[in-house]
């Protein structure tokens, strides 16, 4: 591919652009408490900028106290915030890159559990999303201040150096409630039609307008739909944009959605890649202002193709470059095979809705820009890793990058250990690509790998490395205390996934968190009529929230799968189950097959020959265990530990 789209140079306003990808807002919380950058946001930014971004658009930036929405968000509230903006905008411009503030107010999407404040909207239509938390109706004289607050925004924008303007009016945030047709339950000049749902919008652009004069490019940010029940359609988004072009907008920006419908804004890999572009075409055709397109791009080819094609002027990718910073450059040098390619797991946003950090589990580097440089070892050592899932595989790639010799050895035929399971339904084969990128920058770092080898303690006797690595994962938990686990007919997920045994017909998965339901599907997509028994009375609570509401859609939809909350099973038969609920047993015949998915159990017999039996100080060999085998955790924390103790040795 060309790539003649993406590399062309573009244009907003009188705002000339190197070429048409653009970094998409996404928060990071890594700001201090006041909303000012740190030098890890600034680091982050700036490596992406020196690897060939047009544009950034760095996350929705509060410019009221009482609209913030996490605790470490972007900031230009007050003057004092201008001067660390200034740095960002410095770092970013050192490379050709252009930057766009976006300037936003929570309202109800904002938290008092956060800003201390009470949150406010156009009525008080609380978000269960955020607490539910009681908002104050704005009065008209309140509506002013907050549109001044916006010019002020917009003022400090400037001052720090910012090359354009967006004005955030999506995800259900303060301008969208305004725009709602669900939130904005108003009857004076404000609600009601939509041109007076409108009013709030068009005035805060106005004054933003004043503020920055002609030669300032001044976008928006829209929901093109709701995507709740009741909501507007993409229509009304239309006429406002209209109306705002008008006025003299310079651009628009597409995105969907609100925070009751965070799927759509923040899409997992369940999704489609691109799901977002007829939005952005049905935009694009009724405007002549440059249109953004985002939603799951995360390939250049897919931003190449919706270029060309005519969705959109500019592509925003957030998620992708969060993933690999090199991603633009790899392809354009034909080395598209190196890019670390993002999954949509989503890890990198489900640590804000914690109100922690946001991190990535394929670019355990994201943040940390700064020490991430590969030091190479001044003492090359013999190095031994047994277990080839994330954990492993990363350890040696870093270590042979780093200069040691390093042998991997992985039981299975088959690299990737727990992401193996997690890929197995169809809707999440995404994980795959974690896997495949991992074993292919261990092949690239020179690691030899040792497939079909079992390790036992004589092997590392046999081996003598200087260093052992134990990165053996888990296995199937099975509770040796139910009557009946030794029946021919029960089997686990490891076994049914692996196809070591085949997919009966009448099928018991026991287990309903992320690792049962994962089972669940995949066994009804192998042609079995599924009953899930869940001890707890909640489903899939270990899975982040976007991916686990579209998973709990398909199994309610499901005319395979069937679950059973609240239960457990007593006793299992050649051919029954009895399962307790209430306090009461019931039988459930013409069963040809239990897989047990409740947890998994750390894999550490290796530990325990080669510690128990003095191994390890009998050789004097430098000894870690990494990963799941030391507490069963998600990719991220497997990756990480790898990573850290390769830099260690």
């Amino acid at each position: 591919m060309a790539y003649e789209s993406v590399t062309a140079p573009g244009k907003i306003g009188k705002l000339e652009i190197k070429n048409r990808i653009t970094l998409s807002p996404m928060e990071k919380n890594w700001c201090d408490r006041l909303g000012n950058p740190t030098q890890a946001y600034i680091d982050y930014y700036a490596e992406r900028a020196r690897h060939g971004v047009g544009l950034m658009n760095f996350e929705a930036t509060y410019i009221d106290a009482r609209g913030r929405g996490n605790l470490f968000q972007l900031g230009l509230w007050s003057d004092e915030n201008v001067a660390a903006h200034r740095r960002l905008n410095d770092a970013v411009h050192a490379h050709g890159c252009r930057t766009a503030a976006e300037l936003n107010h929570g309202g109800r999407n904002a938290n008092t559990h956060r800003t201390g404040l009470q949150p406010v909207g156009p009525s008080n239509c609380p978000s269960a999303v955020v607490g539910g938390h009681q908002l104050h109706e704005l009065s008209v004289e309140e509506i002013a201040a907050v549109v001044q607050s916006f010019r002020d925004g917009a003022r400090r924008a400037m001052e720090a150096g910012y090359d354009a303007i967006t004005i955030h009016a999506a995800h259900g945030y303060l301008i969208t409630s305004f725009l709602s047709h669900v939130n904005n339950q108003r009857t004076d000049s404000y609600g009601g039609s939509d041109e007076n749902r409108w009013r709030f919008a068009t005035e805060v652009y106005q004054a933003i307008r004043d503020e920055a004069g002609p030669d300032v490019p001044v976008g928006i940010r829209i929901s093109a739909e709701e995507d709740v029940e009741g909501g507007y359609k993409i229509d009304s988004m239309i006429g406002l944009v209209r109306q705002l072009e008008g006025l003299g907008l310079d651009y628009v920006d597409v995105s969907t959605g609100l925070y009751e419908s965070l799927e759509f804004l923040i899409q997992p890999m369940d999704m489609q890649q691109g799901c977002l572009l007829p939005l952005a075409r049905q935009v694009k055709s009724a405007v002549s202002i440059p249109v953004f397109a985002a939603g799951r791009i995360n390939d250049i080819d897919i931003a190449e193709r919706a270029l060309s094609g005519g969705d959109c002027d500019f592509v925003h990718m957030g998620r992708a470059f969060h993933a690999d910073p090199r991603i633009l450059v790899k392809t354009l040098d034909g080395r598209k095979d190196e890019v670390v390619g993002c999954i949509a797991c989503n890890k990198c946003c489900a640590e804000l809705f914690q109100n922690k950090p946001s991190v990535c589990t394929v670019n355990i580097d994201a943040g940390r820009e700064r020490f991430s440089t590969v030091v190479a070892t001044d003492r090359a050592r013999k190095v031994m890793v047994v277990g080839g899932g994330m954990a492993g595989m990363e350890a040696a790639r870093l270590a042979a990058q780093r200069g040691h010799q390093v042998t991997l050895f992985e039981k299975t035929g088959k690299l990737g250990g727990w992401i193996n399971v997690l890929r197995a339904p169809r809707n999440r084969l995404n994980w795959g690509r974690a896997m495949e990128d991992r074993a292919r920058m261990v092949e690239r770092a020179g690691v030899n790998v040792v497939m079909g080898k079992s390790v036992t303690a004589a092997d590392v006797r046999s081996e003598k490395p200087d260093v052992l690595i134990v990165a053996t994962g888990t296995k199937p938990f099975m509770p040796r205390y139910v009557a009946g686990i030794d029946e021919e007919m029960v089997t686990n997920y490891d076994d049914i996934i692996r196809g070591r045994v085949d997919v009966g017909v009448n099928v018991i998965v026991v287990g309903g968190q992320n690792l049962g339901l994962t089972t669940a599907e995949f066994v009804a997509e192998k042609g079995g009529d599924v009953t899930v028994i869940e001890a707890t009375d909640g489903l899939a609570g270990d899975l982040e929230y976007m991916a686990q509401k579209m998973l709990l859609a398909r199994i309610a939809a499901s005319h395979q799968i069937q679950v059973r909350k609240n239960s457990n099973i007593e006793l299992i038969g050649s051919d029954f189950v009895d399962v307790q609920s209430g306090g009461k047993i019931e039988r459930l015949e013409d069963v040809d097959q239990v897989v047990f998915a409740i947890e998994r159990a750390m894999e550490i017999d290796l530990i325990n020959e080669v510690t128990g039996s003095g191994l390890i100080e009998e050789l004097g060999i430098e000894y870690h265990a990494i990963g799941d085998c030391t507490w069963p955790g998600e990719p991220y924390d497997a990756v990480r530990d790898g990573n850290a103790v390769a830099r260690a040795i």
